[in-house]
Formats: C-alpha cells, structure tokens, sequence
C-alpha cells in the first residue's frame, strides 16, 4: 500500500506544484496533542460519516474534524487531495485534526490508496484512520442494519463495524453469508490509555461484497444424538467438501466426512461414547482452499432415564392442565431438595448464592458422613448463615470480587459419573426460608448424566479444578471464565440447551427463543432491564396473531423494561405489591401448539448485570408438557395479579398495567362489543368506552385513587378493582 500511496503522491505533485506539503501524516500522527499540524493526502470519506473526513497520504491515515472554531465550509469530497491545517486532538482515543485553522483542496478526482488487508484483529493504533479491507467476514446479527455497533468476524477473530444515524447502510439487510468489507479504520474509548474501541467504518453498500473466498457460515448446527454419535451440519458459500476432525481434546485426532462438492454440508459422527464430550471442527475444502469452523465442544445421549421434575413453591392452577397436573410444594420445598441430596452416593457439588436453611445444610452434613464427596461454591457478599453449620470437612468457597450478583447460581450435580444416578437440580430458588416459602420459584430436577457433567465442568471451572478442594489460582469467577461446556442435549427424547453467564451469550440465544415464537410468549420474572431481551418482547407482541403477557416483580428498578413495554400495548402486570416475590426468571413460548412449546428457566435475570457479570445457569427445554407444567402456574400467578373476575363473565377480561398512571389497557378473549366503564369511589362514571377485543382509557388526568373498572357484553358482566397513581 505504501508504494502505491507514494506513486500517488508524487503524481499529486506533477499536476499542483503549488500545494503545501507539511508534515506526512505519520509525522503529525506522532506530534505532541495540542500542537499544530499540517498534512496532505487524499479524501476518502464522504459525508456518509458525518462532517468529519479522513485524509490519508503513504505513512497513513488521519481524521479532520470541522468542529467548533473551525474555518468554515470544511466538506471535501473522497478523492480530494488537500491541505489541512490544525490542531491534533485525541477523541475518546481517535487521533484528529480539530478544530481546522486552514484547508486547501489541491485536485480532485484521484484515485484512493489502496485499502491494506487485515484481519479482525489487525485493527489497531497502527491503521487507524486508514482504509483497510477484510475478507471471509460474517456478521453476527440477522436482519436490517441500525445505527451502532455491530459485531463481525473473519479468521476466527472478532471485531466490530460502526453505522452513524443516517448512515445509508441503516435499513437495509445485513448479509446472511461472507462477504469482503472495506472501510475506514476509526477508534471510540472513552477511557485511558485508549487501547480498545478499534471499529471499521464502511462507506456505503459498495463497500460490501460477497465474498470470494470459500467461508463456513455459521452456525454449525448439531442434531440426531444418540448414544454412538450425532451430526454436525453447516453451509459453505462455495461448493467444497463436507469433513469433520474430532476427538475427546482439542488436539482433535479423527476425521469423517466425504469429498463429495456441496454447499449444504452434513456429517453423521458415529462410534462415539455415552455422555462424553467431544471437540469437533467442521471444514470443506475446495480447489486447495480450506474453510474451517471454529472448534466446538459435543455432547452424545446418556444412557440415563431423562426423567424431568419441575415443582413450583406455590400454588398453581390445574384448570388449565393438559393431563399431568403441576405440583405445588408449600411446606414441602425444603423436603423436596433434602429428599435428591439424601439420594446422593458419591458426589454432590453445589453452588448457590445464598443459604439459611439449617435443614438442608444437615442434609448435605448426613451425606458426608456416609461417604459423599461435598464440594460447595457460594456468593461472599451475601450471609450464608446455614453454612456456619456445614461439617468443617466440606470445602467452601466463595466469590468475593463483589461484582454484580457475583456466584448467581442455584444448581447442584449429583453422582455425575454414574448413568442412572447423575441428577441435576436447576431452577429460580435459593436455599433460604424467604425462596422456599414466601417466594414464587421453580425446581427443575434432571437425572441425566450428560447434563450433570456439563455441570460439573462448570463448576470446576470456578472451583480451579477438579480435585476435593478448590484451587483459589486457577478458579474463575464472571468473565474470567470461558465458553467450555455443550450447550444441547437429549434427554429422554427431549431437546434441552444449557448455558452458563456470563460467556455463553446466554441473552442472545433467550431472543433466539423469544423469536421462535408464533402463537403466544407469557414470563414471570422478576426483573426485567435488559434492553436485547424487551426488544425481543415487543417484536413478538407486533408479529400478527401473537398473544404476549407477562408479571414482573421489580418494576421500579432503574432502567427497567416494564413501563416501555406497557406504553407499547404488551399486556404485562406489576406483581410489586401482591404478598411475596415473584422471584422466577421463566418465559414460556406456544404453549398449548405443535409449535416447538419451550420453557425458558433458571437463574438468569433478564438484566445486562446476568449477561456481562454473574454467575448464571440457564436451561431452555423444548417440550409440550413442562410448557404446560409451567402455564399451570403462570396462570395462577397471572390470574391473581391482574385481577380476572370470571365468577359473572363468560370472558376473561385484563386490565393493565397495575397500577396505572397514563393509560390504562384493556383486552377481552372474544370478539363481542363490550361496555367499559370507569367509576370513581364516589360512584360517578369518569370514563365510558364501548370496543371489541381491546380498549385503551386516558387516565393521565385523573386524580390517583380507588377505581371500578366494569366491563359488560349482554348478560355478562366483570368487574375489578384498578388504582390510578401518580
């Protein structure tokens, strides 16, 4: 690039001799900030990134920023070459000329530098402000470009391209396969020493093509476990081989496959071992070019039973059961955990972030004394006071960086190295009285070797090992941990997928599932801030015959989704002021339909603190009967919180948000003409409405108190209370 830039410039000089040659710009790249500087070189952006222009010359690239006390009418064109004046500024660790004292364009019309080929993770101080150009790039996101960041990767190597408001990109489709990308190399990092934040800034759709080179385009995608094996399938954008290395490391060893020239690719793995982890690299190759795909780590089917237990702390409602009736526990949570620990026979291995129940804790002391190798991790910012009971024999360990949640999880595994005993306990509930017995929470049991190890992985990554006692060198806590465990299983013939936050990408693949979603999307959680995830919601509620409701506890909490979502028309209810937590962490998707009915569970809160910090365990099981199991208590959560009076009514009729304070939303499940009406405590009628199917009430005006909604379609008639509030 470089001798090209400089038959360029020299070229420059043949057609305007008079033009002011400065300092090249790697000179004034290395000038001191505050003084001024004079370069020349060749325009090659335009107003597609705003006002600012990038202007680079054989040593390289810099931007010029018009700002404030700048001369006026600063917008050269690309292919410009100009003489720019001014003093050198670092924004958020992008090197620029700002403000511009003085400019000249010497010519127009050039040609632009060559754009320097690099990966990912070439985009650094030394091309910034550059034209660079990337090859075999896949974009991470799926459907229409938005301004901000979005996230490619080439080469096994990551990196991000930035679109400004108006960009002329924003709006259209996003490319679903590789493609070649060239663009201006910039930097945004807000904070010293300004070493990270190296973004590419494409032009227009010019600067994307399809790619030329042979490229995997992900995902694999993995299906047909059994015991002996599974298969790998992924598509290519060139015609090439279909092959697959494999092995039990990441030295890998073993390769199947054919060589027959396809786009579409699939490979069946087979002679494999039951619930074992296998490493596997798909790859095609075509006329002496290779594409691999990044290694991925492969579970096979257990030989265990894949029984599946899901209990629920309080009530539920069985009306809408489809033949198997959910379980409530009350009394009974703590007997129900005690009852699997006292199954143990050689391991158990715990993690939770907070534990008061001396009754569990002496059930944990009872398997230790019969041979049972403990081993537990908690959250050091929390009491724990039941752990001052645990035999001095079991190692503990904490997590005590005081991040976020810190050690979020609620999971234990079971005798994970034996088929028929391996079990694994997931679900919202801590072990404290308050969890047990006066929150709303789910338990989920799983006796599945599989999913018990990749378990057991997860907890020993924290642990630092897998010995009996914890290696505080090599444990890993939040970040420091790494994507290393399967994250889909057969169990019983059940489609489960497990992730661990916060390296899984546990938010994105909980809006995979929100966006399989065709015919109804229903959560209880008990927080709700994470912007991805509302997102998700609220595309789900505007897809043509969805129905979305929800309950959220802790709407309150800063940034929280609730009040978005509410003034976009989703059906979701406050439960901050009904008795007790709603402390899951649950969605159910297409209950009740053929179509992929799954419960989303665990302990991830729909926060950015669960993403990004926390400990976190999170399950999504496709099956149409723990849909249900769910729905049976989501019913009754849901029925009790907003109030639905069917004593007088041949409908259900909801009401939210509660309580109100702008708007009130009304829905009915039928297509009749219903009267609504709003009365106050004195009994006058401040509202009078007639609609079908839905009803929205302005009640920004009204003064916060007591209201009687009724809601009347020929001989039925429902009534409920609603508080206005201010």
């Amino acid at each position: 690039m470089k001798a090209i830039g400089q038959m360029v410039a020299l070229t420059l000089l043949a057609v305007a001799p008079e033009m002011v040659i400065g300092q090249t710009v790697a000179d004034a790249r290395n000038a001191s900030l505050g003084s001024s500087v004079t370069v020349s070189g060749i325009v090659t952006s335009g107003d597609e990134l705003g006002s600012v222009r990038y202007v680079q010359d054989a040593t390289g690239g810099i931007a010029a920023f018009p700002g404030s006390g700048s001369q006026p009418g600063f917008s050269p064109m690309p292919g410009d070459n100009v003489t720019v004046s001014g003093t050198l500024t670092n924004y958020s660790g992008l090197l620029e000329i700002t403000p511009i004292s003085s400019y000249t364009v010497n010519s127009s019309g050039n040609a632009l530098p060559a754009a320097q080929l690099i990966t990912p993770s070439g985009m650094d101080e030394s091309v910034e402000g550059e034209l660079v150009h990337m090859v075999a790039v896949q974009f991470s996101g799926s459907g229409n470009f938005t301004a901000g960041n979005t996230t490619i990767t080439a080469n096994g190597e990551s990196t991000s391209i930035y679109l400004r408001a108006g960009h002329p990109l924003i709006g259209t489709p996003i490319p679903a396969g590789p493609v070649d990308i060239t663009g201006i190399a910039s930097q945004y990092d807000p904070s010293p020493p300004y070493t990270s934040g190296y973004q590419l800034l494409p032009r227009g759709a010019a600067d994307i093509t399809v790619s030329s080179v042979l490229s995997v385009i992900p995902p694999v995608v993995q299906s047909n476990l059994v015991t002996s094996g599974f298969t790998l399938a992924w598509q290519t954008n060139l015609v090439g081989s279909s092959q697959v290395f494999y092995g039990t490391t990441t030295a890998l060893g073993s390769v199947a496959g054919n060589a027959t020239p396809v786009t579409a690719h699939s490979v069946s793995i087979s002679g494999l071992q039951a619930a074992t982890f296998y490493y596997a690299q798909p790859f095609s190759v075509a006329d002496g070019d290779t594409a691999f795909a990044p290694v991925g780590l492969y579970s096979t089917e257990s030989m265990s039973s894949g029984a599946i237990h899901v209990y629920f702390t309080k009530s539920v409602d069985t009306s809408v059961s489809n033949g198997l009736d959910a379980i409530p526990l009350y009394q009974a949570t703590d007997d129900t955990i005690k009852a699997y620990l006292d199954r143990a026979q050689h391991t158990i291995d715990i993690a939770m972030y907070n534990t008061n129940s001396t009754f569990l804790v002496s059930a944990v002391n009872a398997a230790l004394g019969r041979g049972v190798e403990v081993r537990w991790i908690a959250e050091g910012s929390n009491a724990n006071t039941a752990l001052a009971g645990l035999d001095p024999a079991i190692p503990v360990l904490y997590r005590m960086d005081g991040l976020g949640s810190g050690t979020h999880d609620k999971f234990f595994a079971i005798d994970a190295e034996y088929p028929q005993l391996a079990t694994v306990l997931s679900g919202s509930c801590n072990w404290t009285t308050e969890s047990m017995f006066n929150d709303y929470n789910n338990l989920v049991f799983i006796q599945d070797q599989a999913l018990a190890r990749c378990y057991v992985r997860e907890f020993e990554e924290m642990w630092g090992g897998s010995g009996a006692q914890p290696d505080a060198a090599l444990s890993k806590f939040g970040a420091n941990k790494t994507d290393n465990t399967p994250h889909l299983f057969n169990i019983g013939g059940v489609e489960v997928q497990s992730f661990f936050s916060p390296t899984d990408g546990t938010t994105a693949h909980i809006v995979n599932a929100l966006n399989t979603a065709d015919h109804n999307l229903r959560i209880a959680m008990y927080t709700f801030t994470q912007n991805d995830l509302g997102d998700a919601v609220l595309a789900a509620h505007d897809r043509p015959g969805m129905l979305v409701q929800g309950d959220v506890e802790d709407i309150d909490v800063p940034g929280s989704e609730f009040d978005y979502l509410v003034s976009h028309g989703v059906e979701l209810y406050s439960h901050l002021d009904e008795p007790g937590l709603l402390h899951h962490k649950y969605a159910i998707i297409d209950e009740g339909t053929d179509s992929d009915p799954l419960v989303v569970t665990g302990s991830h809160n729909w926060t950015a603190t669960a993403e990004s910090t926390n400990d976190e365990n999170t399950l999504i099981i496709h099956d149409a009967t723990i849909a249900n199991l769910f729905y049976q208590e989501w019913n009754a959560r849901h029925n009790a919180v907003a109030g639905i009076d069917e004593a007088n009514s041949a409908t259900s009729v909801n009401a939210w948000p509660v309580p109100a304070s702008d708007q009130l939303h009304v829905s009915f499940q039928d297509a009749l003409s219903h009267e609504v009406t709003l009365t106050d405590v004195m009994g006058r009628t401040v509202a009078r409405i007639t609609a079908v199917s839905s009803a929205t009430l302005d009640v920004s005006a009204f003064p916060a108190g007591v209201y009687t909604l009724s809601c009347v379609s020929g001989t039925s008639r429902s009534q409920r209370t609603i508080m206005v509030m201010r």
